[in-house]
This record gives structure tokens, sequence and C-alpha cells, in this order.
């Protein structure tokens, strides 16, 4: 039988905003900017357009550079400028969402949705991320936090930013089974994969970075992580 999977948001969805808001602050600061407002948070590519800005101009680093990179096969590469004040950016980002890892634990996650990730699990869904945030930030997060839930995929993105590969990698993941579920706080979220169409259930989750017209979209709109229960309670094609 195919397996069912849930897939999941990271940031705002798995992971408070306020969070998410605490990582940024930090970046912020570095950077010398404001606090990113709520139509960043809500679109990250206007946000990684504004960090760019402010990355260029506390290190000189202009979009149009060219950065030689050696890999670890010992062969060489090019990135763009662009390119690097966006790893640049992500780098300050992962270092405060690992500080906000340890310092809150597992206060990361909102509260009760640990125990019904596990229930699902034991319902015996697979538990997918999918998400724009990077890979290794996601799952050093889930780490430092120490988070008791068993994540079967993590797809986040790669360390050269900009190089979107949700799409790609929602088309993987179908492949390794039916996806029934998809939980996220804001409509790139939901429209990601046009799962609609294809027959799984969008859920909306309040608690996170909403950037308008998610409840009229969403199957279902869920205000606590323990209103789940009534909307995934079997293993079946909802």
């Amino acid at each position: 039988m195919s397996e069912k999977i849930v897939m999941l948001d990271f940031a705002g969805t798995l992971v408070k905003a306020q969070i998410i808001e605490e990582a940024n602050e930090l970046r912020a600061n570095i950077l010398q900017r404001a606090f990113p407002s709520k139509k960043e948070h809500s679109d990250p590519e206007s946000l990684y357009k504004t960090n760019r800005v402010f990355v260029e101009k506390l290190t000189g680093l202009k979009a149009d550079f060219v950065i030689r990179y050696r890999k670890n096969d010992m062969e060489f590469m090019d990135l763009s400028g662009e390119d690097v004040q966006n790893q640049i950016s992500a780098n300050l980002f992962q270092i405060g969402m690992y500080m906000a890892a340890k310092k809150h634990e597992h206060k990361i996650v909102p509260d009760g949705l640990i125990e019904q990730l596990q229930r699902i699990k034991k319902l015996g869904y697979k538990l997918a991320i999918i998400s724009g945030v990077r890979t290794d930030i996601i799952s050093g997060m889930l780490k430092i936090a120490n988070i008791p839930v068993e994540f079967d995929y993590i797809y986040g993105q790669p360390p050269k930013l900009g190089a979107e590969n949700q799409e790609d990698d929602i088309e993987e993941l179908k492949s390794l089974g039916s996806i029934v579920y998809s939980l996220g706080d804001k409509m790139s979220d939901l429209e990601r994969g046009n799962l609609k169409a294809r027959g799984a259930k969008l859920i909306f989750v309040t608690w996170g970075h909403p950037s308008g017209g998610e409840e009229e979209f969403a199957d279902y709109v869920v205000n606590e992580p323990e209103e789940l229960e009534k909307i995934i309670h079997s293993l079946s094609t909802p």
C-alpha cells in the first residue's frame, strides 16, 4: 500500500513565528537594518532582496561580482555576488535560529504540536517537511532543541539560496507516497505543488505569518494544534 504522507511547512508552522522573529532580529541588528515587516515575513523573496541590499552595504560585496569557490571534490565553481549575499544572510539567520533552539528547546514548537505529530506518526502516517529554509538549518534546529519527533523526509533549500526546488521536492515526495494533508501558515505554503487539485487536504494554521486569503483557500483552519485530532484521525485518504 502507498505511504500516506502528512506534509508541513517549517518556519511559522512547525516552529513558532516568535522564534523566527528572534532569529531575524539578530540578523537585522548585524545588518544594521530595521526589523523585517509583516509583508516581508509573508513574502520570502522580498525578504531575501532587502537583506541583499544590506549585506552589500555592510560588506561591499556587489551582486554582479563573481566569487570563486573550491568544492569538497577539489573542483572549482563560480557564484554570483548575489548568491553569496544570500548565503551570508542565511548564515546570519542560521546562527539566530540555532541560538533560539538552544535557548527555548521544545518551546520552539507551538504548545501541543509535538504531541499531535507523535499521534499522527502512531496512526501510520509519514511526516515530511517542505520548506524554503535551508535543510541544514532545519535539521540542526531539530537536533539542538531535541524535538522528540521522527521526520521521515526533510526537504529544505540547498546552500545556494535562490535555487528554488520546492516544486521538485514535492514531485519527489509524491513518488514516495500519497500526500494526503499539507499544513502551512501562509498562502504560498498552501499553493505549492498544486496539491489541492491532486486530492490533498490543505490545513491553514493561524499561528504563523499569514499573507492573506488562506482561510478561504484551505480546507481546514486550525487555531490550536489540538484541533488536528478532529481532522487527522485515521490512516485513510481524506
